[in-house]
């Protein structure tokens, strides 16, 4: 008898090496993979939008290579910060600002019930 087929995802072991990490190093590079993650899904989205032709058919090897293709490609845009993603996330995990105002649905801030 031979054991089950068991999907390997290589994002699950990128998230568990994010876990292993102190807070500190650990938000820039979550912000990271949350960029790369986004532009992979932008550059395959994009790529829907070309046409089909025959110089390449469909194929699942086809598939594989482009999904390769765009998350290196998304990985290289992500090391400039193009979308600005892993700043402003690092700085608001980093450096939380002021708490907001607690008011209740409706009110307007320097207003009572009654609108006054």
């Amino acid at each position: 008898m031979t054991a089950p087929v068991v999907p390997v995802d290589p994002d699950d072991a990128r998230l568990r090496a994010l876990e292993r990490q102190p807070a500190a190093k650990a938000a820039p590079a979550a912000a990271k993979e949350v960029e790369v993650l986004f532009l992979t899904q932008l550059l395959r989205a994009m790529r829907k939008t070309i046409p089909e032709n025959d110089l390449l058919p469909r194929s699942p090897a086809r598939d594989v290579y482009e999904g390769v293709f765009d998350r290196t490609v998304a990985a290289a845009m992500a090391e400039r910060d193009p979308l600005g993603m892993v700043h402003s996330i690092s700085e608001g995990v980093l450096k939380p600002g002021p708490e907001p105002a607690d008011t209740a649905v409706g009110d307007l801030p320097g207003r009572d019930r009654r609108g006054r």
